[in-house]
């Protein structure tokens, strides 16, 4: 088995550090465990955030080399690869590739090509790399007119050539345009996410993702543009929540000469910025976002919490550490995982066949069965607390609706049909016209003096009523 090495263009950097390439997600490991789980990905940088040169420990052995401190807890991922191990690691790769085309994009660079000539050059090379099967590209331009049409109406490629064919047929820069940067970026994590669940699909697994915007000027809007467009201070707030609240990886290169460009705004609409100033320094910096992309550690651990409702109302920073074979440990910054204010957290994923194999090795025996009877037990205990809801305690609280057999039923109600209780004729004489009389006879009518009356016994309750004979008054 291979390991993987993180390769680093340039000159070896010395201090390396471990950086989220994604916000961390809750994925479902299920039946395999009950409990959550966490996938987080991480890159190799260093301290410039260039991608690090680093021998990783072979692919049985990464998970243990990996600590990770999740909400005060020391905790070991069970699953754990690396791009580069092996060729049946290879994960789907998804971009979208966000180019600047407003006017000032055909400025002349010392070399005599236009800024809009070195950016397409740059983004063909980028491509030079572009597997089948594993990677979709789209090229969409922007400038400040049609601009959520035109990011929407990106189209990812699936092969190399089609994916050139979208650098080629990008619209050369025109005067009249202006930068509309940061709804694009709005619009362009909009789009990604779109896209996504179908490529998960179409794929079978949940591809690295990220969007790339190229500029070379600050967010410019002005009348004649569209309507809608963010501009000043709170359009920048927007599109900074946007990347914040989306979780997408978003890459910012600002091409153009320091203090010409709002690096403050990119860095704010961006999960990582670069700058560059002519053709080299833009196919270098595509390079390192291609190796970012292609080259990212991904761990996946249970969660301190053994159900999804103990996570709810939950802020768990979590912090990473890396032990490489050379004895140097590489640590991240701090990242937060956040609950939903109310309810309880939904997944945002399930587990691959690899994480479910994982885990399943990595519990105890006992542990593997609870998993199974658990659930049994949950549901054979509330089916028989329904039972006792059910039959036993209305007995309790309205003991006298449950008075057993009531007394006669299914008895004969006139006197012709007596029976003996304790010793005592149950029964009254019918009324006329009720009597039973031998099969066939007729019986005789009820005579005028034949009355209903209420029978209002030791007190008057007149809600009961019976049929008898009673003399009339003499008048």
């Amino acid at each position: 088995m291979l390991a993987a090495v993180f390769v680093q263009p340039g000159a070896l950097a010395q201090n390396g550090r471990l950086e989220f390439a994604e916000p961390l997600k809750l994925v479902s490991c299920e039946p395999a465990s009950t409990v959550p789980c966490f996938r987080m990905k991480l890159n190799l940088v260093d301290d410039k955030g260039q991608p690090f040169n680093a021998q990783l420990p072979p692919a049985e052995k990464l998970p243990a080399q990996i600590k990770v401190n999740a909400g005060g807890q020391l905790v070991t991922p069970f699953y754990a690869s690396a791009a580069g191990e092996s060729l049946s690691k290879v994960r789907g790769r998804t971009a979208l590739v966000i180019v600047d085309i407003s006017g000032s994009m055909k400025k002349t660079l010392p070399g005599g090509q236009t800024r809009f000539d070195a950016a397409k050059q740059a983004i063909a090379h980028f491509l030079a790399g572009f597997e089948e099967g594993a990677d979709r590209v789209a090229v969409v331009p922007f400038e400040s007119h049609g601009v959520q049409l035109q990011i929407q109406s990106g189209v990812f490629a699936r092969t190399k050539a089609a994916a050139l064919a979208q650098v080629e047929a990008l619209p050369a820069p025109q005067d009249r345009n202006n930068t509309a940067l940061y709804s694009s970026v709005v619009f362009g994590i909009d789009r990604l996410q779109e896209a996504l669940p179908g490529i998960e699909k179409e794929t079978g697994e949940s591809p690295e993702a990220m969007v790339i915007v190229l500029t070379d000027g600050n967010n410019e809007v002005f009348k004649g543009d569209d309507l809608g467009l963010l501009a000043g201070p709170s359009g920048l707030e927007e599109a900074a929540r946007k990347v914040r609240t989306s979780g997408a990886s978003v890459i910012a290169i600002g091409f153009g000469e320091t203090g010409s460009l709002d690096e403050t705004a990119l860095k704010q609409i961006s999960t990582k910025y670069y700058l560059a100033s002519d053709f080299d320094g833009l196919k270098r910096i595509f390079q390192f976002t291609r190796t970012l992309l292609n080259n990212r550690l991904a761990a996946t651990f249970s969660s301190p919490f053994p159900d999804r409702a103990s996570l709810a109302g939950q802020n768990m920073a979590v912090t990473a550490e890396l032990h490489l074979p050379n004895g140097q440990t590489l640590r991240s910054n701090e990242t937060l995982w956040t609950a939903p204010q109310m309810g309880v957290p939904v997944y945002a994923g399930i587990c691959s066949p690899e994480e479910k194999r994982a885990v399943l090795a990595a519990l105890p025996a006992s542990a593997g069965w609870m998993s199974i009877i658990r659930p049994l037990g949950v549901f054979c205990g509330l089916g028989l607390l329904l039972i006792i809801l059910w039959n036993w305690v209305p007995r309790l609280i309205w003991p006298e609706q449950f008075i057993g057999v009531m007394p006669g039923a299914g008895q004969a109600k006139w006197g012709s049909q007596t029976r003996v209780v304790n010793g005592v004729i149950a029964g009254r004489p019918a009324p006329p016209g009720f009597q039973q009389g031998p099969r066939g006879a007729a019986m005789p009518p009820r005579g005028a003096a034949d009355r209903t009356v209420v029978n209002p016994q030791a007190h008057p309750d007149f809600s009961q009523t019976r049929l008898g004979n009673r003399e009339v008054p003499p008048r």
